[in-house]
């Protein structure tokens, strides 16, 4: 999770000539990591409190950029190349909340 948070949170990167992240993970499997294989879209977090996360703080701050992750995916859809997703209206939003949940879940 935390490797996700980091690619969420960094500056977008040089895409292939194809317009995909060459970095691992990549964007593609950082929101898989953090949304689809937690559930976090469909389940609370707090719900993995004591597995996943420590308390109802972490559960607060990955709800907020779950949230974001999904709204992005909402406007631009699973398949929009990773060029969209970097360009969309809500991206630094994204940034800045993956920024926010590393400071709390590592600081």
């Amino acid at each position: 999770m935390l490797s996700a948070l980091r690619t969420l949170a960094a500056e977008p990167p040089t895409l292939d000539g194809e317009g995909r992240d060459t970095r691992w993970p990549d964007l593609t499997n950082a929101v898989h990591w953090l949304v689809d294989d937690t559930l976090w879209d469909l389940v609370d977090p707090a719900t993995s409190i004591g597995t996943i996360l420590r308390n109802g703080h972490e559960a607060d701050v990955i709800r907020e950029i779950v949230t974001a992750v999904v709204a992005v995916s909402e406007r631009q859809g699973t398949m929009a190349s990773d060029a969209t997703w970097f360009g969309d209206s809500g991206w630094c939003e994204v940034r800045r909340l993956a920024a926010n949940a590393l400071n709390r879940l590592t600081g």
